[in-house]
């Protein structure tokens, strides 16, 4: 798809989500090579091993994005990446004492939801594959992080509530979230490269995208060379993707449609996706969103903002209670 989803100010990622993904730590006492404590909880280590699962688990996801995260990028997280583990470990401990079970079911269903989100069980098993780990494991670090999810709805997040008043002040002190922006009616087709890094398999698609664009001067509509060759799931519709606003699409797809009138067809452009034609159909000036229509959203975005203040705060009184020690650096 030649679109995201909208980064606004409300889709601040709860804590809860990021726990998911937790990676059962070793005692500190194994001394196997990659065990070295980079940090203790209570005397559970943290080890080097942990730190470098979850690395692989961050990348493997960013690749599932099409994204990648440079070494210095990946170097400078290392501290940050060990502290969240720390504190995924304060939170499981306490749910150990506070005796919270998860159903086998509730696992099994978390992991078909992940497979949903991830597209597919292949897209799973890729994950599975480039992170390093087998389907057991990822159901135990659902299994836990399912636990610190009841933890914290039981603990930290229970009472927190949103009220009219302050989602209506909100809507009046961030009019600019409120604008739907211009939104420009697409139609695309998608030659895509599953791996951007291989040149082998860029070059094989530009040219068969090249091949389908003398078709399109030769007189074939857009629609019907897409609904034939398009790799992109909008084919059974033509390629037609509906009306999107600027912040809906990559990049590059944006800056190529955005000078564009309808019945244009732009040159050949790429994205993290592949090679596009892209035609434009219609354009829509900017609307305004009614508070009616954004309450929901607003609501979410202030509970999401609550509730992560709660989290926060509940972990660092964890952490208080806790005997945490922590070895060395960690940006190593």
């Amino acid at each position: 798809m030649p679109h995201h989803t909208t980064k606004r100010p409300w889709a601040i990622p709860i804590v809860l989500v990021i726990l998911l993904f937790h990676h059962p730590p070793c005692m500190a006492q194994s001394g196997q090579p990659g065990d070295a404590p980079l940090a203790t909880v209570n005397g559970v280590a943290i080890t080097a091993r942990d730190l470098h699962v979850e690395i692989d688990q961050l990348t493997a996801e960013m690749r599932l994005r099409n994204q990648t995260l440079s070494e210095a990028r990946l170097q400078g997280m290392r501290g940050q990446i060990v502290e969240n583990l720390i504190d995924r470990e304060v939170l499981h401990q306490q749910a150990q004492l506070s005796n919270i079970q998860v159903r086998p079911q509730s696992v099994e269903e978390a992991l078909a939801e992940l497979g949903e989100k991830m597209g597919g069980a292949a897209a799973l098993r890729s994950y599975m594959s480039a992170a390093g780990i087998t389907p057991d494991q990822l159901r135990e670090r659902l299994r836990k992080g399912l636990a610190i999810q009841q933890l914290l709805r039981r603990e930290a997040v229970r009472g927190i509530r949103v009220g009219d008043a302050e989602m209506r002040a909100f809507y009046r002190r961030h009019p600019e979230f409120f604008s739907g922006g211009e939104r420009i009616r697409a139609r695309h087709l998608l030659v895509a490269v599953k791996n951007p890094n291989d040149e082998r398999q860029r070059a094989a698609a530009l040219q068969r995208i090249r091949q389908l664009q003398v078709e399109l001067a030769g007189g074939v509509p857009l629609a019907v060379l897409a609904l034939e060759h398009s790799e992109c799931p909008s084919k059974s519709r033509g390629g037609d993707l509906g009306y999107l606003t600027r912040d809906e699409m990559v990049a590059a797809f944006s800056a190529a449609a955005d000078p564009m009138q309808p019945g244009q067809i732009s040159d050949v452009v790429a994205t993290g996706f592949g090679y596009h034609l892209i035609q434009v159909l219609d354009r829509k000036p900017p609307v305004q969103i009614t508070y009616k229509k954004a309450r929901a959203k607003i609501e979410r975005t202030l509970r999401r903002n609550k509730e992560n203040a709660a989290v926060r705060a509940y972990v660092a009184g964890l952490k208080k209670q806790a005997e945490i020690v922590r070895f060395g650096d960690t940006s190593r």
